[in-house]
């Protein structure tokens, strides 16, 4: 092993969500290390982009010519020059790695749409959750306004909707999202809430998550489980009402390494085997080693919500719900509220999460957070965060069990002695490598190898034999 030294993650995007940018961890700390995750699992390959502020410019023009390289094979004859075209993007795609790698594979593919089609009315839809403010943050701090030209609008789950014939029955999509004559599905392979898509057909989630009405999304949410609830979107991305506007899909493909490449065709469901086999193999492994630290607390350390940060290429969500294998789909019942209909409703966490401490992240904004304090110790770094939290309307009695302290370092004491632990563990958006007390990268270290051998041994072919991939 190399010689640990703590690296930069990547720059944020501020926003009236959370409290202005601080120091990261890695800069107020001296005895935070990183562990490059190649060298905890060698088969992990070489990443072209992990959004590292010191040599963003140069990943991003990788990121350009493999979208480029992708498209050059893509059927594209359905698109006229008379034809609008939307570019459909989603929000997460942002949170990827300061989302400056998403943002250059959309801006490639309209770049590309012109050149090859004549089509010059390409329009971007960005596809935001609940924070009515987000959509113009993104289109200005991505530069996507001056790209695109002012063809740039958001749109999101209360928007007007348009109903949709299924194979399953009625649903609802947002109007604006195909307002064109064609659409573009741009996106991404984050697995993000691995603990409830499961990877099952994760491809196709937007077409719920970002594209639908609200109504729709809480059936996805809500009346089916976190195996059934792939249904919903295939259901409408299989609709007639899609399949007369679709033309092909443009996706970022990511291990925890970091953006690996693009995988562009008409064919979404040929895309979504292949990221399927490909998440398995890497996310698995990194979901199993989080699945060996028995005793830790997590500082939050980004611009994004909480439970969606990224460390190691993992979201803190995979930490908090990491009871046991999310891809075995032997086990029913895997995360948080998803339980079975014949279990009691409970708000279990994993228990060797010791504590949280929130350096800087987004308030609610409509994303509950509520019971986390009740069941894991939490602590607010400044009272510029605190207030936040206090009038933050998703989260009302948060504060209530939250505990505010005036420095990072405070927080980090109160915690470990709290939780009786000295590790730590970083979600600062990192990709490639893992932010964390040495403590931790000791104990990684040594259950590294064991992980590796487990997965490929027994667990892999395990996860694609239940999925019908070899």
């Amino acid at each position: 092993m190399t010689a640990l030294t703590a690296m930069k993650p990547p720059a944020f995007m501020p926003s009236d969500y959370g409290p202005a940018l601080r120091p990261h961890v890695v800069e107020q700390l001296d005895s935070m290390v990183s562990i490059p995750l190649n060298e905890l699992f060698p088969s992990f390959a070489p990443a072209i982009a992990t959004g590292d502020p010191d040599h963003l410019q140069a990943e991003l023009e990788r990121v350009r010519a493999e979208t480029r390289a992708s498209l050059a094979t893509v059927d594209m004859s359905t698109i006229t020059a008379s034809d609008t075209v939307n570019i459909l993007a989603s929000e997460h795609g942002f949170g990827l790695m300061g989302g400056w790698p998403y943002a250059e594979m959309v801006k490639t593919i309209r770049e590309v749409v012109i050149e090859r089609t004549g089509c010059r009315k390409v329009n971007l839809r960005l596809a935001i959750y609940r924070g009515f403010r987000e959509a113009d943050e993104v289109a200005e701090h991505f530069g996507f306004n001056e790209a695109f030209e002012g063809r740039v609008k958001g749109l999101g789950p209360f928007d007007q909707g348009v109903e949709v014939d299924t194979a399953i029955g009625p649903m609802y999509l947002v109007k604006r999202a195909f307002d064109g004559t064609k659409f573009i599905h741009a996106y991404y392979d984050d697995p993000r809430e691995m603990y409830f898509n499961r990877l099952l057909y994760k491809s196709f989630k937007s077409f719920c998550m970002s594209y639908a009405r609200f109504e729709t999304r809480s059936i996805y949410h809500s009346m089916f489980g976190n195996r059934s609830g792939s249904i919903i979107p295939r259901a409408l991305f299989d609709s007639d009402f899609i399949q007369s506007r679709y033309t092909f899909s443009c996706v970022l493909c990511t291990t925890p390494m970091g953006v690996v490449g693009v995988d562009a065709t008409t064919d979404l469901y040929a895309i979504d085997r292949r990221i399927t086999k490909s998440h398995l193999a890497t996310y698995g492994r990194m979901q199993r080693l989080f699945a060996e630290i028995k005793d830790c607390v997590a500082i939050w350390d980004g611009g994004r919500w909480g439970y969606y940060l990224h460390g190691g290429g993992l979201i803190f969500g995979t930490l908090l719900t990491n009871h046991s294998d999310a891809f075995d789909l032997d086990q029913p019942v895997v995360a948080g509220f998803m339980q079975s209909p014949t279990a009691p409703v409970n708000f279990s966490r994993n228990k060797n999460l010791r504590g949280v401490v929130v350096n800087q992240a987004w308030v609610g904004a409509g994303i509950p957070y509520v019971t986390m304090p009740f069941t894991t110790p939490m602590y607010i770094v400044g009272e510029e965060q605190a207030q936040l939290w206090r009038e933050d309307p998703t989260n009302p009695m948060l504060m209530d069990r939250a505990s505010v302290v005036d420095t990072l370092e405070e927080g980090i004491a109160r915690a470990c002695e709290k939780g009786q632990t000295d590790k730590l563990i970083v979600f600062d958006g990192s990709y490639g490598h893992l932010t964390c007390s040495a403590s931790l990268a000791e104990l990684l270290k040594e259950r590294a190898p064991h992980v590796d051998r487990q997965v490929a041994r027994e667990l892999l072919p395990k996860w694609l034999a239940q999925r019908g991939l070899s």
